[in-house]
C-alpha cells in the first residue's frame, strides 16, 4: 500500500527547524524574500484608503512590511545559506512528491497514493485570507475521495473552539475520516465532545525517538558553556529578559536563534556574552540544543528536544495552549516561569527519569494507534465509499469562483482585424490586454458558483464575420488558477516556459453554434 503523508514540510516564511524534523521523523520563491516583502510594501503604499480607519491599516501594513524588508535584505546571505542547509536536509532525508500539491491541485490530480495520512502541526485551523480550512490539509480534496484517511497530531494551533460556521464545515470533513488523533488533550476533548468519536491522544512525531536517533543528525556546535535562547513568533520579551539575566547570574554565553530575520537578534544587554546565529542548518540546531547548558524557549519544539536530550529549560509566556498542553502531559509544569518571577529561583536541573518512562509509554500508544489504522486502512482500500463521495460533491457544489474571459488568438489571425465587447453593460467590464496580443476581461464583483446548475454568461467578444469556437476562460478557486479550454478541458496554470494553445475562431458561416456551458465541474 503506498502512504501519502500530507503537512506543513517546507518549512514556511520563517524556515521553521521542525517542519523537516517531523517528515524525517514520520518517514524514516523562500530563499530570498526580500524582493516578496518589498512588493508587498510597495502595494500597501499604493493602496487607496478614504477613511481614517484605512489610512491607518494601510500605513500598519506599509511598517510591517518595511521592517520585514529591512531585515531580509540585511540578512540576504545568511537566507540563502540556511534555506540552502534545509534544501540538503530534504534532499538527504526526505522523500517528497515531484510536484508540490495544494487543496486545488488535489482536485483535478491524484498522486495515485492507496492511503493518505495528514501529518501533525497547526494544519487544521482557519487560514487566511478567505478564513476557512484547507480541503487539502482535512483531507476533503477530489484525490482523497474514496480512499482510507488518518490524521495524525493534527494541532489547531492557538484558536480556541471554532465559530458555528467554521465548527459545522470543520465537522463534516471529519466525517469521513477513517482514524482520528489529536496532539493536544483539549483539541481531543473538542472533537469528542462535538462527534462522539473516541480521539486518541498520539505524541508528536519528533518523540516517536530517542536521544540516539537525533544524535546521529546532530552537528556539535563550536560554542562551549552557553545558554541557548530559541524563541518563535509571539511574545519573546519575557524569555530573552528572562535568558540574559540567568546567563548573567551563570557565566553562560548566549547562543540566540530564532526563526524571525534579525541580524543582531534581541539581545541588546552589553554585559553579557552574545552570539547571534540565523544561517543555522536543522541539524545545527539539534546539536545547539543537545550541548547547551540550558534552554530558554518559548517553543513547543524546543520544549519538545529538551526532553528528548534530558536539558535543563525554561520556557516563556507564549498565545495558545500547545506548551502549556505539552509540560502538563510530562509533568513538567514548573518549567514554565511568568514574567515577575525571580531567576534566581529557577531550578538548576531537571528530574526526567518520570517524564522520560511516561513518553516511552506514550510512544507505544501512539505506535499502536498509527499501526491499528494502517491495518484498518489495508483492509479497506479497496472499497470504494459511496457515501464519502456523495459528501465531496455536496462541497464541490458550494464553491466560488471568479471567472476570467479570454479572446483567443489574436495576434496570429490574419483574419481577425478587430474584436470589441458589444454588450451594453461593457463599461463594468475589467479588460486587460496580454503580453501575447490577446485580451481578457472580467466582470469585477461578480463570481460563480460550482453547483451544476448555475451557467457562465457568454463570452463578450464578438467580430463582424468570426466568433469564437468553445469558451476560454479562467477561473480560481482558492490559491490556484486553472483554465477552462475550448475542447471542454480542465489545466492548471501554467507550465513555467510554455504557452497556452489558444481558442481558434470560427466563420460564422461555418454554423458554429455559441452554447453558454455549465460551469466546468472539478473531475
Amino acid at each position: 500500500m503506498k502512504l501519502g503523508l500530507i503537512g506543513i514540510y517546507r518549512y514556511a516564511d520563517y524556515l521553521s527547524f521542525a517542519c523537516n524534523l517531523h517528515a524525517y521523523a514520520f518517514q524514516q520563491d523562500l530563499r530570498e524574500p526580500a524582493k516578496f516583502a518589498e512588493a508587498k510594501y510597495r502595494t500597501a503604499i499604493a493602496a487607496k484608503a478614504s477613511t481614517p480607519a484605512a489610512v491607518k491599516d494601510r500605513n500598519t501594513a506599509a511598517r510591517k512590511w518595511a521592517v520585514l524588508a529591512m531585515r531580509y535584505r540585511a540578512l540576504t546571505e545568511k537566507r540563502k545559506l540556511r534555506y540552502d542547509k534545509l534544501e540538503s536536509f530534504i534532499s538527504q532525508h526526505l522523500d517528497f512528491t515531484e510536484e508540490e500539491y495544494d487543496s486545488d491541485l488535489f482536485e483535478i490530480e491524484d498522486p495515485g497514493m492507496d492511503c493518505y495520512i495528514c501529518v501533525t502541526e497547526v494544519i487544521w485551523q482557519p487560514w487566511t485570507p478567505n478564513y476557512s480550512f484547507d480541503r487539502g490539509l482535512m483531507l476533503g480534496s477530489k484525490a482523497f475521495e474514496g480512499k482510507p484517511k488518518i490524521a495524525y497530531a493534527p494541532s489547531r494551533g492557538a484558536k480556541p473552539d471554532f465559530e458555528p460556521d467554521l465548527s459545522n464545515a470543520f465537522f463534516e470533513y471529519l466525517e469521513d475520516n477513517e482514524s482520528i488523533s489529536a496532539r493536544e488533550r483539549d483539541f481531543g476533548q473538542y472533537i469528542e465532545e462535538n462527534t462522539g468519536r473516541t480521539i486518541p491522544r498520539v505524541i508528536d512525531p519528533v518523540l516517536l525517538h530517542g536521544q540516539d536517533f537525533w544524535r546521529k543528525i546532530a552537528v556539535p556546535p563550536n560554542e562551549q558553556r552557553y545558554l541557548l535562547l530559541y524563541y518563535v513568533m509571539e511574545r519573546s520579551t519575557d524569555t530573552v529578559a528572562k535568558a540574559v539575566k540567568y546567563a548573567k547570574a551563570n557565566d553562560l554565553t548566549i547562543v540566540e536563534l530564532s526563526d524571525r530575520p534579525m541580524r543582531y537578534g534581541k539581545v541588546t544587554d552589553p554585559g553579557v556574552k552574545h552570539v547571534p546565529r540565523y544561517d543555522v542548518s536543522a541539524k545545527e540546531w539539534l546539536g545547539y540544543i543537545s550541548h547547551a547548558d540550558a534552554v530558554f524557549t518559548n517553543s513547543f519544539h524546543g520544549c519538545c528536544f529538551s526532553l528528548i536530550f534530558e536539558k535543563l529549560f525554561l520556557v516563556g509566556k507564549r498565545n495558545g495552549n500547545k506548551v502549556p498542553n505539552f509540560l502538563s502531559e510530562f509533568g513538567l509544569t514548573n518549567q514554565q516561569f511568568a514574567p515577575d518571577d525571580d531567576v534566581a529561583d529557577f531550578s538548576k536541573s531537571i528530574d526526567f527519569s518520570q517524564a522520560q518512562a511516561h513518553m516511552l509509554d506514550f510512544r507505544s500508544q501512539s505506535e499502536e494507534f498509527l499501526l491499528t489504522a494502517l491495518q484498518q486502512a489495508e483492509e479497506s482500500s479497496d472499497a470504494s465509499s459511496e457515501a464519502a463521495s456523495r459528501k465531496h460533491t455536496a462541497r464541490r457544489r458550494e464553491i466560488t469562483y471568479p471567472a476570467l474571459f479570454h479572446s483567443g488568438a489574436l495576434a496570429n489571425s490574419s483574419e481577425v482585424t478587430s474584436v470589441s465587447v458589444t454588450d451594453s453593460d461593457s463599461q463594468g467590464l475589467k479588460v486587460k490586454k496580454l503580453r501575447t496580443g490577446s485580451i481578457e476581461y472580467s466582470t469585477p464583483g461578480v463570481a460563480y458558483t460550482n453547483n451544476g446548475l448555475e451557467r457562465i454568461a457568454p463570452n463578450k467578444f464578438q467580430t463582424p464575420t468570426h466568433q469564437l469556437a468553445g469558451w476560454t476562460l479562467k477561473f480560481r478557486v482558492d490559491k490556484r488558477w486553472f483554465r477552462y479550454l475550448s475542447d471542454k478541458t480542465l489545466a492548471e496554470g501554467t507550465p513555467r516556459g510554455a504557452t497556452w494553445t489558444p481558442a481558434r475562431w470560427y466563420s460564422k458561416t461555418e454554423r458554429r453554434s455559441r452554447i453558454s456551458p455549465s460551469i466546468p465541474f472539478l473531475p
